[in-house]
């Protein structure tokens, strides 16, 4: 990619462009700025622990979730040779062990495609087993998301981006395989109904609770369609959204894992088409396919994955589920998102009439 729309993201990030991060008041900000100084008082330790230069670092602070500012760091280390790297620190005792977990899972998937050519996930350097501090290779190239959203202007063609991610999400499921499994969605149907019944009694208050019932009783006919179905177990990545998802000319890397047990790589799939709604659906002018999602981009997508996905009922589940994880988190969205929750429903809305449409 050109060296003007070069972007980085590690580990839930974006690459701070001048913006501050939204911060409820002094207090929070004086909480963010400690979890800064903490995180760079570690670098000491690590470069003498790989024989870095520890004097004359630089360092570049990334963004985080809003949420988890508090306790989260994420900083691109640029040593006094120039070398880069990035450092994460999550210091929240209260998930710590989850953290663990994740980068855990991380490591194992780093080590597992480095046998499969173009794709990849930075390497973990250095990592205290105590705490989630680890300093990472720097990932280099766009965030997949920008990536596709350049393609739209002619940087690059968007169906060889789609089908690049779709390889790489394949490659990556089968290096995280876990066998042949039985898909048995009472679990999931159970949560469906529960917040359902929340939603029926004023419990529990979404937009637009006419529909979101309606989607609550398609995801019922969803699981009895993929009842008993036998899938291809992988252990999931647990956030791939296209920002979790990095790409240069030559490789497409992940990063951000937040899973250690899931087992179901259609969950993988459709957090990249909704996570970011209504970003990726089609644009007027475009054939919709599945879900409201252009029929090309599936088809390249598809094409790279190796696989009809938007015929199997049991990822038509999964990405109906998706659907209805994201309308239930709309109930939780703060006032200073109000755009972004309009934006969000009225996506949700045309995804769901989409389904309805095509009998999901």
């Amino acid at each position: 990619m050109q060296s003007e729309f070069h972007a980085i993201k590690s580990f839930g990030v974006w690459m701070n462009s001048g913006m501050s991060p939204i911060v409820a008041g002094h207090e929070d900000q004086v909480a963010v700025d400690a979890v800064q100084a903490r995180a760079k008082a570690v670098w000491p330790r690590i470069a003498s622990d790989l024989g870095l230069a520890a004097e004359g670092a630089r360092f570049r602070r990334l963004m985080v979730n809003s949420r988890y500012q508090h306790v989260r760091s994420v900083q691109v280390v640029q040593t006094a040779t120039r070398q880069r790297y990035v450092l994460r620190t999550v210091f929240d005792e209260i998930n710590a062990a989850k953290q663990l977990k994740s980068l855990d899972r991380h490591q194992q998937a780093s080590e597992r495609l480095r046998a499969v050519p173009g794709v990849s996930s930075p390497s973990i350097l250095w990592r205290d087993r105590d705490s989630g501090v680890v300093l990472m290779e720097f990932a280099e190239g766009d965030t997949a998301y920008r990536a596709l959203s350049l393609s739209d202007y002619g940087l690059g063609e968007r169906a060889e981006v789609l089908r690049r991610i779709g390889h790489a999400v394949a490659a990556l499921h089968r290096v995280s395989d876990v066998g042949d499994q039985r898909f048995w969605p009472k679990p999931f149907l159970k949560q469906v109904s529960t917040r359902a019944e929340a939603v029926r009694a004023g419990q529990f208050h979404v937009p637009k609770p006419k529909k979101f019932l309606g989607l609550c009783a398609l995801l019922h006919r969803a699981g009895r369609a993929a009842r008993g179905q036998v899938f291809r177990g992988a252990i999931e990545h647990g956030d791939l959204h296209l920002r979790n998802i990095m790409m240069s000319d030559t490789d497409v890397s992940f990063i951000d894992y937040s899973n250690h047990k899931g087992i179901y790589p259609y969950r993988d799939i459709a957090d990249i088409w909704i996570s970011n709604c209504p970003d990726h659906l089609a644009p007027d002018g475009c054939q919709p396919g599945f879900g409201g999602i252009a029929s090309a981009d599936w088809a390249a997508f598809e094409d790279g994955y190796g696989m009809r996905l938007t015929v199997d009922p049991l990822f038509r589940f999964f990405f109906t589920w998706r659907l209805f994880k994201l309308w239930s988190a709309l109930a939780a969205r703060p006032s200073y998102q109000h755009r972004r929750t309009a934006d969000a429903l009225a996506g949700a809305l045309r995804v769901l009439d989409a389904l309805l449409e095509d009998g999901a």
